[in-house]
C-alpha cells in the first residue's frame, strides 16, 4: 500500500469532519426563533399600561392583599387561568383600573375571552392620548382576527406616536392580511429607530418566504453585520441564506467572525470545513496559526499541505504536551515524509527510532502498524519484520485491502510468489485497477508470480 494512501486515511481520521456536511446543512429558510410575527406574551408588558391612571368608585375589600399575593404567586408559576379569575374578581369588587388591566393581561396569557375588553375601550374613548392602552387593544384585536380594526388602530397610534414599537405593533395586521410591502414598510421605520436585530430578522423573513427578495434581504443583513456588527443571530442567517444559494466562499469571513467571537469550536470547524471546499488549505492553516490555536487540527492540514518539517515538529510538541504516544507515531510518519534523501541511512535509522518508540509505548493503532511495516519493506530494511507487523494489523482489520497490498508487497519481495499472487488478486477484485500503486505492485507481481499460479 502507498505512504500517500496511509497519509491520506491517517488525515481522515484525524480531521473529523467532512466538507459534506457544509452543503447538507442547507434546510428551508425559517423565521429565527425568538422572532415573532405577533409579540409574545412575555413581551407584552412593555406595550401595554401598568396602570388606568384616574380609579372609577374604587373601593378596599378586606381581603384584597391575600388575593393579590396569590394572583401574583399564580401569575409566576405561569398558571394565567386561575390567577385571571383572581383579577377578575379583585376588578368586580374595587373597580381598581390596575385589577382591569392585570386582567386583561391574564386572559391574554391564559388564551381565554375577557368580558373586560368593553371597559378597555370605554377607556380609551376617554383617554385618547394614552398610547399604552390603544397597543393592548391593538393586540387584542389582533388575537380576535379583527385585523381591519387593527390596523386603524395602528394608524392612530402611529399618527400619535414616533416610537419603534408602535410602527413594529402596527406592522403585525398587515403580515396577517398578506400585505407585505406595507408590512416591511412600517418595520423598516422600527428598524430605524432601534437597529434592532429582531425586527431585522423579521423584515428578511418577509422579504425571503413572501416576496422572494433574497438579494434585498442579505443586502439588509450584510449592511447591519458590517455598521452595527455581526451577533450570531445575524450571523446565523446570513449562513443559512449563503448555504441555500450554495455561496460557500461568502461563509468563510461570517465563520472567521463567530469563531473568534465566541470561541465556539462548531465554528472553527465549520471555518475550516469552509476553507477546505473552497481549497484554500493555506488559508485555514493561517486562521490556526494566528487567530485559534488547535494543534491537533493544525497538524493534519501540515499533513494535507505537505508541510511535513512542520508537522514533525508539530507531533513533537503533542507528544510532550500530551504524553500521547499516538504523537510517538505521528512524529515517525511525519519524519519519513519530511526526508529529502531516502536513501540515507541516518535519517531512516532515525525514522525506525521513533517507530520502535511507538510500539513500546503500547501503540497499536492497525493504520500506523501498516505504514512502519510498509516502510521496512519498501525500503528494504527488514522485510520479514514488516510482514509480521503488517500481520498485527491485519488481526485487527483482516479484510482492510490497504494492509493486504501492504502484505502481498512484502511476500513479492521475499520471492514468495505464489502467496504474493493470492494476495494481491484479493486487492484488485475490490479496489480494481485504479490508483498508481496498486497498478505498480499488481503489474510486478503478475507478470512475475502468474505463471505460479
Amino acid at each position: 500500500m502507498s505512504r500517500n494512501n496511509i497519509i491520506n486515511k491517517i488525515i481522515i481520521g484525524l480531521i473529523g469532519f467532512t466538507v459534506l456536511c457544509i452543503i447538507s446543512c442547507s434546510s428551508t429558510y425559517r423565521i429565527p426563533d425568538g422572532s415573532k410575527v405577533v409579540i409574545s406574551k412575555e413581551q407584552l408588558h412593555i406595550y401595554n399600561p401598568k396602570n388606568f391612571s384616574k380609579k372609577r368608585k374604587s373601593q378596599s375589600i378586606p381581603n384584597e392583599d391575600e388575593l393579590i399575593i396569590k394572583a401574583i404567586w399564580l401569575e409566576e408559576q405561569h398558571n394565567y387561568k386561575e390567577s385571571n379569575k383572581i383579577y377578575s374578581e379583585l376588578y368586580d369588587k374595587t373597580h381598581k383600573e390596575e385589577y382591569l388591566f392585570k386582567e386583561l393581561t391574564t386572559a391574554n396569557y391564559a388564551g381565554i375571552i375577557s368580558k373586560n375588553i368593553p371597559q378597555l375601550k370605554r377607556y380609551i374613548s376617554k383617554h385618547p392620548n394614552n398610547l399604552k392602552a390603544k397597543r393592548l387593544l391593538l393586540y387584542f384585536n389582533l388575537k380576535d382576527k379583527n385585523f381591519n380594526k387593527a390596523k386603524a388602530i395602528g394608524k392612530k397610534l402611529i399618527e400619535q406616536s414616533n416610537q419603534a414599537i408602535d410602527y413594529e405593533l402596527t406592522a403585525n395586521p398587515y403580515i396577517f392580511t398578506a400585505d407585505y410591502p406595507k408590512a416591511v414598510s412600517l418595520l423598516e421605520k422600527a428598524y430605524q429607530r432601534t437597529k434592532n436585530e429582531d425586527i431585522l430578522l423579521k423584515i428578511v423573513a418577509i422579504e425571503i418566504n413572501y416576496l422572494h427578495q433574497a438579494d434585498k434581504a442579505i443586502e439588509r443583513l450584510e449592511k447591519h453585520r458590517k455598521y452595527e456588527g455581526c451577533s450570531e443571530k445575524i450571523c446565523l442567517q446570513l449562513i443559512s441564506i449563503y448555504l441555500q444559494q450554495n455561496r460557500i466562499d461568502k461563509l468563510i469571513p461570517i465563520y472567521k467572525s463567530l469563531a473568534i467571537a465566541t470561541k465556539k469550536e462548531v465554528y472553527i470547524e465549520k471555518l475550516i470545513e469552509s476553507y477546505l471546499y473552497n481549497k484554500d488549505i493555506k488559508g485555514a492553516i493561517d486562521f490556526l496559526e494566528k487567530d485559534y490555536h488547535n494543534d491537533t487540527l493544525l497538524y493534519s492540514l501540515y499533513m494535507e499541505n505537505k508541510a511535513f518539517n512542520k508537522a514533525h515538529l508539530l507531533a513533537q510538541k503533542l507528544l510532550k504536551t500530551t504524553n500521547d504516544p499516538k504523537w510517538q507515531a505521528e512524529s515517525a510518519v511525519s519524519l519519513y515524509e519530511s526526508l529529502m534523501k531516502r536513501d540515507d541511512k541516518t535519517e531512516i535509522n532515525r525514522v525506525i527510532q521513533e517507530f520502535e518508540k511507538a510500539l513500546d509505548s503500547g501503540v497499536r493503532n492497525p493504520v500506523y502498524l501498516n505504514y512502519y511495516g510498509y516502510t521496512l519493506i519498501d525500503e528494504d530494511i527488514n522485510v520479514k519484520k514488516g510482514i509480521k507487523i503488517i500481520k498485527q494489523a491485519l488481526v485487527q482489520e483482516p479484510e482492510n485491502t490497504y494492509f493486504l497490498d501492504s502484505l502481498a508487497w512484502g511476500e513479492y519481495k521475499l520471492g514468495e510468489c505464489s502467496k504474493a499472487y493470492k494476495t494481491m488478486k484479493k486487492v484488485v477484485e475490490v479496489e480494481g485497477l485504479k490508483e498508481k500503486e496498486i497498478i505498480e505492485h499488481w503489474n510486478a507481481i503478475n507478470s512475475q508470480c502468474k505463471t505460479d499460479n
